[in-house]
């Protein structure tokens, strides 16, 4: 981990790594009881880390949820158009 250059905070901050945060973010999961103090005193972090990692989405979660988001208003869509064909077929055969 790289120590930022301001050395006069009371708790060392670091430049996390992706690796590093994923590893803090399994354990906020795995310990879903302790609070972000406690696991920033973990880490040696500050809570404030801790919390940012936290709210941090999963780029893989998201895609997933808009991936079925999309998929439910294409469904939406083909209904929409068959209803419509639907009709149009009964006005045509009048």
């Amino acid at each position: 981990m790289k120590e930022r250059k301001s050395q006069h905070l009371t708790r060392k901050n670091y430049y996390l790594t992706p690796a590093e945060r994923l590893k803090i973010r399994e354990y906020i999961i795995a310990n879903p009881k302790l609070t972000q103090q406690q696991v920033g005193d973990h880490f040696g972090v500050s809570r404030g880390t801790i919390s940012n990692i936290k709210r941090e989405p999963r780029h893989r979660e998201y895609y997933e949820k808009k991936i079925n988001e999309l998929m439910n208003l294409v469904n939406i869509l083909h209904n929409k158009i068959f209803q419509l064909e639907c009709k149009l077929h009964k006005l045509e055969n009048k």
